[in-house]
């Protein structure tokens, strides 16, 4: 996938890879790409967290299974084999359940009234304390703050325990053993985690060129921009589970600081990338929230330009 000029970054601003999921206008002299997570409703979005890429429509109705469930088959072979085949069909329902019930671990709570949601605020940001310990395999180690606008009611502390969940998983970017994650509280970082209103998301990431339109996350620079909105409510495909599509937020927004790009789906029935503007449309492929799989397998797709 060839890479796009990037727009001059502001002199305040650490230098860093731009990237963004999903849909979203681009101010004159700006390029970059976006996560467009789409209204509860059922409209537009990446936070995930996007871009002028094509537009895509999904079918109504409830979304497919999420990524643990194997696609359903039929049962052949002997008659000894298909004996066994319900304990084993049994073992992989309750694998399943298993992990879900683990990406639900930090509990997300009842979604609050939208309109009860601030679309603005100061700008300025208050940093978890605290840190935490290394995560990963044995490359390098990137470290990062998390931090929460003010006035939001919210403790920073709150979401760095959500993010330092999602960052360590085993199903995360740390499985190629390479990359490692260590939050710190202070001093210089790598990158940024930022819970913020739609108007203060704006604003950041107008810096670069980019028009979030108070809906849409993004990657430029340092930061890892987390819509509150979107942190709040989640999108259609995730309605009943905000936890998972916060997962779906850090992955993708935090995968476009490490470099990768967007991904289709690849093949129906199949697990969508975490790198796919899911929002936009499962084009046949399962809801999944994770780079790879609990085997340590990538879940990829072909590139999407």
């Amino acid at each position: 996938m060839n890479e796009r000029r990037r727009p001059n970054l502001p002199p305040s601003s650490a230098p860093g890879r731009r990237r963004r999921g999903g849909r979203a206008r681009l101010r004159p002299g700006g390029r970059s790409r976006l996560l467009w997570p789409g209204l509860a409703a059922g409209a537009v979005l990446v936070l995930a967290g996007g871009l002028a890429l094509k537009g895509v429509t999904e079918p109504a109705g409830r979304p497919a299974d999420a990524a643990g469930a194997p696609p359903a088959t039929e049962t052949g072979g002997t008659e000894e084999a298909r004996k066994g085949a319900p304990e084993k069909a049994e073992d992989g329902k309750r694998g399943a359940e298993k992990e879900k019930e683990k990406d639900k671990e930090a509990g997300a709570g009842e979604k609050p009234d939208p309109d009860s949601i601030p679309s603005s605020g100061p700008g300025t940001f208050a940093t978890a304390d605290g840190g935490g310990d290394r995560v990963g395999g044995s490359g390098r180690t990137l470290t990062y703050v998390v931090q929460v606008e003010d006035g939001l009611g919210i403790p920073a502390r709150e979401v760095a325990t959500e993010v330092e969940r999602v960052l360590a998983d085993e199903r995360g970017w740390t499985a190629d053993g390479k990359v490692g994650f260590r939050r710190v509280s202070g001093g210089a970082s790598d990158f940024r985690v930022r819970l913020a209103t739609a108007g203060t998301v704006d604003d950041i990431c107008g810096q670069y060129g980019l028009d979030t339109g108070g809906e849409v996350n993004c990657n430029v620079g340092q930061d890892v921009m987390v819509n509150l909105k979107r942190w709040l409510l989640a999108t259609q495909y995730y309605a009943d589970d905000v936890t998972s599509y916060r997962t779906l937020i850090i992955n993708h927004e935090v995968g476009h600081f490490l470099g990768h790009g967007h991904e289709g789906c690849p093949g129906a029935g199949r697990p969508a990338p975490v790198m796919m503007q899911q929002i936009k449309g499962l084009h046949g492929c399962r809801t999944n929230v994770w780079p790879y799989d609990a085997d340590g397998r990538p879940i990829t797709g072909p590139a999407v330009g």
